[in-house]
């Protein structure tokens, strides 16, 4: 899922500090939730697929989180 979750983030074209704004969260808990170190909430998860709809409408928070 790591690979999968960096993927989105660059095709955005956002770097690790923006995407951890854009979720209100620090930047070390963005990198450990992007690491698989902990889990991403619901509410964070629903914000990521938001910014990925930007650049890929239709995509689905199966195809971003699990496989």
């Amino acid at each position: 899922m790591k690979q999968k979750i960096v993927g989105y983030r660059k095709m955005c074209g956002l770097s690790q500090k923006k995407m951890s704004e854009e979720l209100g969260i620090s930047v070390q808990a963005y990198r450990n939730k992007e690491s698989g170190k902990t889990q991403f909430t619901s509410g964070e998860m629903q914000k990521f697929k938001s910014l990925v709809e930007n650049v890929l409408p239709g995509v689905t928070m199966e195809s971003i989180f699990f496989n």
